[in-house]
């Protein structure tokens, strides 16, 4: 059965005729009735009764109608989904994030224009967001790193300073700016494995050719920050991750200028979908 025959058959089902059914579908009469022929050849059933003034359903040929209207709703539903994907009036985003500071305003600015978009925001570090990313659990990762694989699109979100964070109660409270070596002499927090932040912090002091002792590792930018505001000791961070938090002092670094750099990565290969493009070119 092919779906010509199917649409011969619905349509001489709802006008009781072939002329009717002929007009309609601005087919001739001849082709619908060779669709309807071959339709009931190729299963050896009947599906109308022919009279001169039309033709009426068999059994078969009802319980078929019935089911042909049911494909065609699904059709129609398919139909308007679609439409209103295209027109981005519904669908969801999945971005992940090691950091949510610098994409919520972008999120914001999208949502107010296409409201009928949801977003799904997620946890994570830069290595394991594109990996997500790369696997498609995701649509788009914020990271604080360029991956080395070819194919992957990269917008600059946002560039912030190293700073220390320090308890609000502790000893380095009263200061306002530390260097390096000072900030060293103090137990420090450090992030799990494959974060950009630790990675960074690890650079600016053995770059300094600095000796530390790590008190704690921790994962996850709130666990760190947590760790700091109970004292437990110090830690390197970008200054856009600190959280507004009265327990904790930020400090600027006055020997080091590193900065950490946040960018919004998709798939090159995804990049002519309607609501990926649509949210890239909405933060570039």
């Amino acid at each position: 059965m092919t779906s010509a025959q199917l649409k011969a058959f619905q349509a001489v089902a709802k006008y009781g005729s072939f002329t009717l059914a002929a007009e309609r579908m601005g087919l001739s009469q001849p082709a619908i009735s060779d669709h309807i022929k071959k339709l009931e050849t190729a299963y050896a059933t009947s599906l109308f009764i022919r009279q001169p003034k039309g033709v009426l359903l068999t059994e078969v040929g009802k319980k078929l109608f019935a089911i042909a209207e049911r494909n065609a709703e699904t059709e129609r539903e398919a139909i308007t989904l679609l439409s209103h994907a295209k027109k981005l009036e519904e669908g969801q985003i999945i971005i992940g994030a090691d950091a949510a500071v610098h994409i919520i305003p972008h999120i914001k600015k999208f949502h107010a224009r296409f409201p009928g978009i949801s977003i799904k925001l997620v946890a994570g570090n830069s290595s394991e967001l594109i990996e997500k990313l790369k696997s498609f659990a995701i649509d788009f990762a914020v990271a604080a790193k360029l991956p080395e694989e070819q194919g992957i699109a990269a917008i600059r979100i946002g560039r912030d300073p190293m700073v220390a964070i320090v308890a609000a109660d502790g000893a380095l409270s009263k200061r306002k700016s530390i260097t390096l070596a000072e900030l060293a002499k103090h137990p420090m927090v450090l992030r799990e494995a494959g974060s950009t932040t630790r990675a960074m912090a690890v650079n600016a002091l053995s770059q300094a050719g600095l000796n530390y002792s790590v008190v704690l590792e921790v994962e996850g930018r709130e666990a760190a920050q947590e760790a700091v505001a109970h004292g437990l000791g110090v830690a390197l961070v970008s200054a856009g991750e600190t959280m507004h938090d009265p327990r904790i002092k930020t400090l600027k670094l006055t020997d080091c200028d590193d900065q950490m750099s946040e960018w919004l990565l998709y798939l090159e290969a995804r990049a002519g979908l309607r609501m990926i493009d649509a949210f890239a070119k909405m933060v570039d």
